[in-house]
């Protein structure tokens, strides 16, 4: 679980509690995750270069992309940082 998630809180009570709540709420997380990986997926794929807007278009899904992977990693409550 990424530190993110709980720096807002500085008594050690409160950021364990909001650990398990967290934690608790992996099932919708993880459902959240796999939306989101779904729509990077169909999304990646709807380039169209026919268009003179192209490279905005292209710029613009890259962006969103970006922000889903960011989301995507923040759900993940794996062990990688600060656990």
């Amino acid at each position: 679980m990424q530190t993110l998630w709980f720096q807002h809180l500085k008594d050690p009570a409160k950021r364990d509690l909001f650990k398990k709540d967290v934690a608790t709420s992996e099932k919708v997380l993880d459902r959240l995750r796999e939306i989101c990986y779904n729509k990077v997926k169909v999304e990646s794929s709807l380039v169209d270069y026919d268009s003179p807007s192209w490279a905005y278009r292209q710029a613009d899904q890259l962006g969103y992309n970006r922000a889903l992977k960011e989301i995507m990693e923040l759900i993940t409550l794996s062990d990688k940082e600060g656990n």
